[in-house]
């Protein structure tokens, strides 16, 4: 009877320090540090003549970013974009996504008029992020939870995120 008893103290011991160790392992800075930042998003994608905003997923890595559509008819539109070649990253708080005056000119450059008329029709306020680099460009729709780590994780990297108030509004949109 005293074995039965002691044993099962030993093993509920053992059990305890292994859960401990397993919940200080997972929630350990060294852990959380190298797993890469995956943040929902959705990403504007040209269908045809029409530009769409699907579900995707953005990932943080070493040097660079990854934003791959959920769907998989929009696989092919995803976009992988280094760090070090980013020339421009714009952060907005609009109904459509507000690019700098060069950004402006690029994108229509880039994608042509049609591409910014779906946005002319949308009418919640959002949070946009606009990323160029070079002939590639990325117009990501941040949810209203999400916007700040992913700003936080560009700026980490060393990218300038340019933060574009709404002009038409008094004092800047704030």
């Amino acid at each position: 009877m005293f074995n039965i008893l002691t044993l099962k103290m030993v093993c509920l011991r053992c059990v305890s320090a292994f859960t401990l160790v397993c919940f200080v392992a997972a929630t350990s800075a060294y852990s959380l540090t190298n797993a890469p930042g995956v943040y929902d998003v959705e990403l504007v994608v040209s269908t045809g003549k029409k530009s769409v905003e699907t579900d995707a997923d953005i990932f943080f890595e070493e040097k660079g970013f990854r934003v791959v559509p959920d769907k998989n008819n929009f696989k092919d539109q995803g976009k992988e974009i280094l760090y070090s070649e980013i020339t421009q990253a714009d952060h907005s708080f609009s109904k459509k996504p507000m690019l700098s005056g060069g950004g402006a000119v690029a994108t229509a450059l880039l994608v042509g008029v049609i591409f910014a008329v779906p946005f002319l029709f949308i009418k919640k306020k959002k949070h946009w992020l606009t990323v160029q680099a070079g002939e590639k460009f990325a117009v990501i729709k941040l949810g209203d939870r999400n916007f700040r780590q992913i700003v936080a994780e560009l700026r980490a990297k060393g990218v300038t995120v340019n933060d574009l108030k709404d002009e038409s509004k008094p004092g800047g949109g704030k």
